[in-house]
């Protein structure tokens, strides 16, 4: 596959910003036209792909900002799809889990966003309104410029308050601050941390907790937090392990 073109963060390419060009790559025709008139609202320009062949041949000639691809493609794995984008571009990825595991564990690691189908039009076009957003703020930061770096999801210094990086400040319950604490502290974002250690930041006796307790708390956790911002927290599960969390501690 031929190599994708792009503005990398610092360089020039105003043009190419002013658009606000995303790829669709969507098979089924109906929903790519839903999708494409949900963005056209926020004045995106919709690059359309029924499938990964499309996009590829596409982007040659016409850059974009953020590809949404669905999981379900005709002619090429996602997962894969969304590698070769990675390693070939800046581009913003959003994928759409066809079977309905928000992503799961397939796809977090190199997706940006991941939402199930049936496709939730406004909170899709939220998410790439907010990932948009970013990349210009990050592009206009000469001092970040070359590492291409997204601001930190940050739990504040006391454990009370999490911050996105599109600037929302989240209050955190007692039970919800104790987790995330668990998790920055013991997991630093390298680790998974195990359910039984999670479970201990709530009780002193973890053999007699239900487990499902902790399932709802991070189940509210995530729905409090897209209440707030259309990013999806970075709190993923690793089957048999715990749960992977990439939020930072503030310093001080």
């Amino acid at each position: 596959m031929a190599a994708i073109p792009t503005v990398l963060p610092g360089s020039t390419g105003n043009d190419r910003r002013n658009e606000r060009r995303i790829a669709v790559v969507e098979r089924d025709p109906a929903l790519r036209q839903q999708i494409l008139q949900s963005l056209q609202t926020r004045q995106f320009a919709v690059l359309e792909c029924a499938n990964a062949t499309a996009l590829y041949r596409n982007l040659l000639n016409a850059p974009c900002d953020i590809a949404v691809i669905a999981s379900d493609l005709p002619d090429d794995n996602p997962r894969v799809v969304a590698q070769h984008l990675r390693q070939h571009s800046d581009i913003g990825i959003v994928v759409l889990d066809a079977e309905g595991d928000v992503c799961g564990n397939a796809y977090e690691e190199i997706a940006d966003a991941c939402l199930a189908k049936p496709v939730d039009l406004d909170r899709l076009t939220s998410v790439v309104t907010a990932m948009h957003s970013l990349q210009h703020h990050m592009r206009a930061l000469p001092a970040r410029a070359g590492t291409g770096a997204m601001p930190d999801w940050e739990l504040a210094a006391d454990g009370w308050t999490l911050r996105t990086p599109d600037g929302a400040a989240i209050d955190l319950s007692a039970p919800e601050r104790s987790v995330l604490l668990r998790l920055v502290n013991a997991g630093a974002g390298e680790h998974p941390v195990s359910h039984d250690s999670l479970i201990g930041s709530l009780t002193s006796n973890v053999y007699d907790f239900d487990p499902h307790r902790l399932e709802m708390l991070i189940y509210r956790l995530r729905k409090k937090v897209a209440l707030m911002s259309p990013l999806p927290l970075p709190l993923r599960a690793v089957r048999g392990m715990g749960y992977l969390c990439t939020v930072v501690r503030a310093s001080g």
